[in-house]
């Protein structure tokens, strides 16, 4: 299976080697129109490759006409074509952030080349992916258009691709852009994202992309029409209807009345032979109906009876409201709020109240004087869909102490909503990172050089800088000797500063560790300045730490 992305000026081919591991190769298609002629870039890139199936991905800004002609192309090559989906859908399904029942909207941030494109995704819970927005950006205005699409699009989360972002300085440029401050930027082997994103369609199932939003939906779906609406009841008939009037009945008898008589005719006696003859041979007289009157009998109609009442009818019951939601938010204290430091960030875990779908979250550094990195103060909320997605909540709050303080929101105030749940995070110690190094002289002596600096400003304490022979480190001045001291200064930010002292001659391995002279490992009993004489709140501890270990070995 090949995963092949055909971009503006780039091509990028994925295939999943036997360990496991996806092999990309990224090929120039600067001498090639690749919009013009895809046979001929396909033939540049599989070059030598047997008929294998393939998974394409174009552009999202391509249409209809691209994707056959693309298809088309392959087809030639000699590829078996089985999906052709955009890039930006690849981007997610490398994310995983196409999940059946989740609503979300990323930004998909992919760099080819010398150009980016921002494209807007919403992924609907039955697995649909609309194109909402897309546009190519040259690399020198990534950074402001992406910043445009975060206030135009409102996403919930950023997804970069592309080799411009395996490099940590622009996944942070990003990161510390004013409208990504409460959003999750997504940064996992960037240059394989696309490629990746293509082999995994082939066990994912259903996938369907549309171009344009998602259509919105109310909360709450409106009735269905009732088939059989009900209609008014009717009165029932009575079962003894009134008579006809009296006028009719006397019309009848006087018609009756006024009838002339039928003819009266004298019948052949059958007292002779020739009277029984003409008897038998006339035929039967007609018949004649007796007239009756349509009317009721003469007699006198009996009087009808009183009409019942008609029965009270209840009013219509009038239709119920559907109940919307309501708009004003309560906020409850959460439960279980623990805050873990992952360096200058923190990961924010709580349990979330039954109802609650949004979470208030404040914070406030209480070390003002602080030079950390991240905001002093901030105030934010956090979408549960998110929360859940992400495993918690991160913030760039720096290094410093920090009050933290989180709420719920729910609809209706039907549990406690006094208070919320804060915490206090104690400041971490500031980060002094130091390397030895070592030098030669022409006279033939030897110089050791310790470099230490420091992140944020801090008091550097009095070292001592401890070369030990052997195949291990020292771990406390006893198993060395102390061959410098630094005296306690000022150490600013971002400002090395350097030491040097002669360095002895040794043979085999050694090794040059920094302690503090007042500190656990110096070897000495507690002292002024030692932690039985610290005070908490005014703690100058450092952390003191080597830029890599094996830069301690110096010989």
């Amino acid at each position: 299976m090949l995963g092949i992305a055909i971009g503006h000026r780039t091509a990028r081919v994925g295939k999943l080697a036997p360990d496991g591991r996806t092999t990309v190769t990224v090929t120039d298609l600067a001498g090639t129109d690749p919009g013009a002629d895809l046979a001929t870039a396909l033939a540049t890139l599989l070059a030598g490759t047997p008929d294998e199936e393939a998974v394409l991905g174009l552009p999202a800004s391509a249409d209809r006409e691209a994707e056959a002609r693309l298809r088309r192309a392959a087809e030639d090559a000699g590829l078996h074509v089985s999906r052709v989906v955009p890039e930006p859908v690849a981007v997610a399904l490398h994310y995983g952030a196409i999940i059946e029942g989740v609503h979300c909207t990323v930004l998909v941030v992919d760099q080819s080349g010398p150009t980016v494109d921002l494209t807007v995704l919403t992924i609907t819970p039955d697995l649909t992916v609309h194109i909402v927005t897309t546009r190519t950006e040259e690399l020198t205005d990534a950074l402001s258009a992406t910043a445009r699409e975060l206030t135009e699009a409102a996403p919930d989360a950023v997804l970069l691709s592309g080799d411009l972002y395996s490099t940590p300085s622009h996944r942070t440029a990003i990161e510390n852009l004013p409208e990504a401050q409460s959003l999750t930027v997504r940064c996992t082997t960037p240059e394989q994202a696309v490629v990746h994103g293509l082999l995994l369609l082939e066990d994912f199932g259903l996938l369907r992309t549309e171009r344009g939003p998602a259509p919105t939906g109310t909360r709450f779906p409106p009735p269905l029409e009732d088939p059989e609406p009900r209609t008014s009841p009717t009165a029932e008939k009575d079962p003894e209807p009134k008579n006809t009037p009296a006028d009719n009945a006397l019309k009848g008898r006087e018609e009756l009345r006024d009838q002339p008589p039928p003819p009266r005719t004298e019948p052949p006696t059958a007292t002779t032979t020739k009277g029984r003859e003409e008897l038998r041979d006339q035929p039967p007289p007609p018949r004649t109906e007796p007239t009756t009157a349509t009317t009721p009998p003469t007699s006198a109609p009996a009087p009808a009876p009183a009409p019942a009442p008609a029965p009270a009818l209840e009013p219509e019951p009038t239709p119920t409201p559907i109940p919307t939601p309501s708009a004003t938010l309560h906020s409850v204290p959460v439960t279980q709020l623990q805050a873990i430091r992952r360096d200058d960030h923190l990961l924010v875990l709580w349990a979330w109240p039954d109802t609650a779908l949004t979470a208030r979250i404040r914070w406030r550094r209480e070390d003002t004087t602080a030079t950390g990195n991240g905001p002093h103060d901030g105030d934010i909320r956090c979408q549960r869909r998110v929360y859940e997605h992400d495993g918690g909540l991160d913030l760039p709050v720096g290094r410093g102490a920090i009050t933290l303080t989180v709420e719920a929101l729910v609809p209706d105030a039907t549990v406690d909503t006094e208070g919320a749940a804060s915490l206090r995070i104690p400041a971490e110690p500031p980060i002094v990172e130091y390397e030895p190094s070592l030098r030669r002289r022409l006279t033939g002596t030897r110089i050791a050089t310790v470099t230490f600096t420091a992140r944020t400003g801090c008091d550097l304490p009095a070292l001592r800088i401890v070369h030990a022979l052997g195949r291990y480190r020292p771990t406390s001045t006893a198993e060395g000797t102390v061959l410098h001291e630094v005296p306690a200064q000022r150490l600013p930010t971002g400002v090395p500063l350097a030491v040097e002292f002669p360095f002895p001659s040794t043979r085999g391995p050694s090794w040059l560790v920094c302690f503090p002279a007042d500190g656990p490992d110096s070897g000495l009993g507690p002292g002024p300045g030692s932690d039985q004489d610290r005070d908490p709140e005014n703690d100058n501890d450092i952390d003191l730490r080597p830029t890599a270990l094996h830069r301690l070995r110096v010989t």
